[in-house]
């Protein structure tokens, strides 16, 4: 029940640091264009409290936790003639400010990357850059698969393999082939966990219709890999583009087969924060870099309701050299907020059907 509370927590902080720099990214970009926010929301309405009320922004604590947003003067077509108000202001501007918060959400991530490849993060030792430096290297499970042998006998995602049956290995080809070779005899395996040694006696077995005996994990060789800062900010940013690059293709996918068992909700995060957690500070910090890097592509989709969908609706108005009417943009927007909203609701069900 701790370890729940705990993973709720964790999940929960999480998400607030995200959204809040996402948040700021349209505050900092308004009050730059000198447009007037009106409030600075963590948490969706109804409202649970007033954190400080400012001369001009009242910041606010509200009772839906999955989200933020920043109430702008004349956003919603109001006060149009008011040079604070974001009606008033040229289109370009509005995009901007409409987009700050995805561009702060995708910054953010080249940061954390930036800051881990710097001081050293935990990655594939395969096909790395020059300049590298490689320490602490190991063979780690990073998955363990349901109803297996390793299931079964205590293995766990994040243990390092030190040795079996008394034989060191350098590689996860020679582990493989040391096991295919011993079915159904049982073998001693030196297990690092954390700052413990574990030493487990589990048999392979062969599964289905395959020729070789397994445990049942997956593996990789890994370890601890920093850069110099220049190359950790260059590699930092190729790998935002292939991660958003390897988004919009799932997504794609996801859209054209009308299949979305890929995509999880806050449930299904919150799995994932409790296993990044149990691995290692590290691992929660790419976790955290990957759901800011998520929640930017997101919110840039030509969806109403999300920052894409409002962008569009403001270069709708360009084309038409005239504003849609705010009742009807207003309503279109709290039609997708609900849709939204639905969708939240069966995502959340399906996660949690997921864990049992």
């Amino acid at each position: 029940m701790i370890e729940l509370i705990s993973t709720i927590a964790l999940f929960l902080v999480i998400l607030s640091i995200l959204v809040l720099i996402h948040e700021f990214g349209h505050f900092a970009a308004a009050r730059f264009f000198g447009i007037a926010v009106e409030e600075f929301g963590l948490g969706f309405p109804p409202r649970a409290a007033i954190i400080k009320k400012g001369k001009q922004t009242t910041y606010t604590l509200n009772w839906l936790p999955f989200g933020g947003f920043v109430k702008l003067k004349g956003e919603q077509g109001d006060a149009a003639t008011d040079p604070d108000s974001f009606a008033a202001k040229p289109i370009w501007k509005r995009i901007i400010v409409l987009g700050a918060g995805v561009f702060m959400n995708i910054a953010f991530t080249v940061l954390v990357f930036t800051v881990g490849f710097s001081f050293g993060m935990p990655q594939s030792i395969e096909g790395l850059s020059a300049g590298a430096d490689v320490r602490d290297m190991r063979i780690q499970i990073i998955g363990v698969l349901p109803d297996t042998p390793a299931d079964a006998g205590g293995m766990k995602a994040g243990d390092n393999i030190v040795r079996i049956d008394g034989s060191d290995f350098s590689s996860v080809s020679s582990i493989q082939e040391f096991v295919a070779a011993r079915g159904g005899k049982e073998l001693a395996i030196d297990i690092k966990r954390g700052e413990e040694m574990v030493t487990l006696h589990i048999a392979p077995t062969i599964r289905g219709d395959g020729d070789r005996a397994t445990f049942g994990i997956e593996l990789l060789a890994i370890g601890t890999v920093s850069y110099p800062l220049p190359i950790a900010f260059y590699e930092a940013s190729r790998t935002t583009v292939v991660l958003v690059r390897a988004i919009f293709q799932s997504l794609g996918s996801a859209i054209r087969n009308l299949k979305f068992d890929g995509f999880v909700g806050p449930v299904g995060i919150a799995e994932h924060t409790a296993k990044a957690a149990d691995l290692g500070f590290f691992y929660l910090l790419n976790l955290m870099a990957l759901i800011s890097l998520s929640l930017g592509i997101f919110n840039v989709l030509p969806i109403p309701a999300l920052d894409g969908g409002r962008i569009v609706f403001v270069l709708i108005e360009g084309i038409r050299r005239r504003s849609i009417r705010p009742e009807v943009e207003n309503a279109i927007h709290l039609i997708g907020f609900v849709i939204l909203l639905g969708l939240l609701v069966l995502v959340t069900a399906r996660d949690i059907g997921n864990l049992f």
